[in-house]
């Protein structure tokens, strides 16, 4: 049985405003609080600034489609993040277009004179990207509903003109320094259980901060062969997932569990409470608090690079460390996808750059240092354009790694401890489509079994026996799937 998410309060029935309809109430606000308005806001992400965007007859349509976001879904974190953007497009008009007295002002060369002042003033390629698709979506809802009257219809900023930040690589974690973070040494430096899970849990499963803190108190469920999955909801895309964990993170939220339910005498909704100021249990576990705490652990066990230097990385680089790693390891790119629940596959290619860029210079490494089985050098050329059709061949190599009698049922980021050994394997799985393959393999199996039986070899035969022992119950369970199978009739 798994514990319900925690209760959240419905949200309010918003009614889309247009046209010269008027804001009353605490919407009339230029400092909105969510609490007050009744809208369900994660700890400290709950308030929306508008009093700085000077123009009056931008600020009100502001307010107007902010107010129509909250009702469509949009987190309050990110109406925060469009005033923001807001703010700062009234600034720019105020300093560069002070004569701008209405929306009519706003014109296409207006806007281009924008993008070049972001640039100018030296803001980040990912703050320039938000500002102008919030101005974009903005400007799309004003011609829309009418709420900014004379604005040029070709007062817009295009998809082509947003600034492509997703095509900077993955902020990755080098080894070297996820060696020892990842250490028993160094995670049990943390002083606090609460913190020292939630940095587990976001290292095996690559969730964003704010969902990690925001987990219920029981997140978990279990999949058809046993195998524990975590659901949450993920912010961003405004969906719930579910995806495997690994064993390491399993193990941390049931010990997290058990310190929620020794501390929190009458429990707590959340997986990850507050440590300070929560004795109730009903305040989840700060965000902001858990970046400090993370950034403190770093300087207690003094993690630094291979050149010896100090080195302070986020909880966010974790999510880019699995990604790459998962890539790395050969799973394909639309299973990290949906592990990380990116909502397009433009965010993952990020790792998969990173894997084709190192992999390919070991490959080209690895081609040039080839003999045949005379013991002559075989030549290869990096830079002909027979390259790229080997590399395209040595990819395609990889299936042959699958397995011959069935499927592994372990999640892709778990790390397999029975090479070789499937077959004794608790989470191997197989279907009747390899039966015959089984069959010939008990057959096989009995032989070597005698073998080893006659030359005295009797840890080889006990392993033996197992896996026919694990066959002959294989075998006919297949066999009864096979005849109650309608396709075979």
């Amino acid at each position: 049985m798994t514990s319900p998410a925690p209760a959240r309060r419905d949200r309010p029935q918003l009614k889309v405003i247009s046209g010269e309809a008027a804001l009353d109430g605490a919407w009339a606000s230029d400092y909105w609080d969510a609490g007050r308005l009744g809208v369900p806001a994660r700890r400290g992400r709950g308030t929306a600034r508008f009093g700085e965007i000077t123009q009056l007859w931008l600020r009100e349509p502001v307010k107007r489609w902010s107010r129509l976001r909250l009702a469509t879904g949009c987190a309050f974190a990110t109406i925060d993040a469009g005033a923001l953007a807001l703010t700062r497009f009234s600034r720019f008009l105020a300093l560069c277009h002070p004569q701008a007295a209405d929306a009519s002002a706003i014109t296409r060369p207006v806007l281009e004179n924008y993008m070049s002042w972001l640039l100018d003033q030296g803001y980040s390629a990912s703050t320039r990207a938000l500002s102008l698709s919030m101005i974009r979506v903005f400007f799309d809802s004003c011609h829309r509903h009418g709420w900014l009257p004379g604005l040029a219809a070709s007062a817009t900023i295009y998809v082509e003109e947003l600034p492509f930040h997703h095509d900077e690589i993955a902020r990755f974690i080098p080894e070297f320094v996820m060696t020892q973070l990842e250490s028993e040494q160094a995670l049990a430096k943390i002083p606090h259980p609460t913190t020292r899970n939630l940095i587990v849990v976001i290292m095996e499963t690559g969730l964003r901060g704010g969902d990690a803190c925001n987990l219920p108190f029981n997140p978990v469920l279990t999949d058809s062969s046993g195998w524990p999955c975590l659901r949450f909801q993920a912010v961003k895309i405004r969906a719930e997932l579910l995806i495997p964990l690994s064993v390491k993170a399993a193990a941390a939220i049931a010990a997290q569990q058990d310190h929620v339910r020794q501390h929190w005498a009458h429990g707590s909704p959340w997986l990850f409470p507050g440590i300070a100021g929560n004795d109730d249990g009903a305040k989840p576990y700060s965000h902001s608090n858990f970046t400090k705490q993370l950034a403190q652990w770093q300087r207690v066990i003094g993690l630094h690079d291979q050149a010896g230097q100090p080195v302070t990385v986020t909880a966010h680089q974790f999510r880019h460390t699995l990604g790459t790693r998962l890539i790395n390891s050969g799973v394909p790119q639309h299973v990290v996808q949906k592990l990380l629940g990116h909502a397009s596959p433009h965010m993952t290619s990020h790792y998969a750059k990173i894997h084709d860029a190192t992999i390919r210079e070991a490959f080209d490494r690895y081609q040039a240092q080839r003999v045949n089985i005379y013991g002559e050098k075989i030549g290869y050329d990096p830079d002909s354009p027979a390259a790229s059709a080997e590399w395209v061949k040595h990819n395609l190599n990889r299936i042959r790694d699958s397995l011959p009698n069935g499927y592994c049922g372990r999640p892709a980021q778990q790390d397999c401890p029975h090479p070789n050994a499937c077959l004794t394997c608790p989470d191997f799985q197989t279907t009747p489509v390899f039966l015959e393959i089984h069959r010939r393999q008990a057959a096989t199996n009995r032989t070597l079994i005698a073998q080893a039986d006659s030359k005295g070899q009797q840890r080889l035969a006990e392993n033996l026996r197992r896996v026919q022992a694990n066959l002959e119950r294989i075998i006919p369970a297949l066999e009864t799937l096979e005849s109650q199978d309608p396709g075979n009739g």
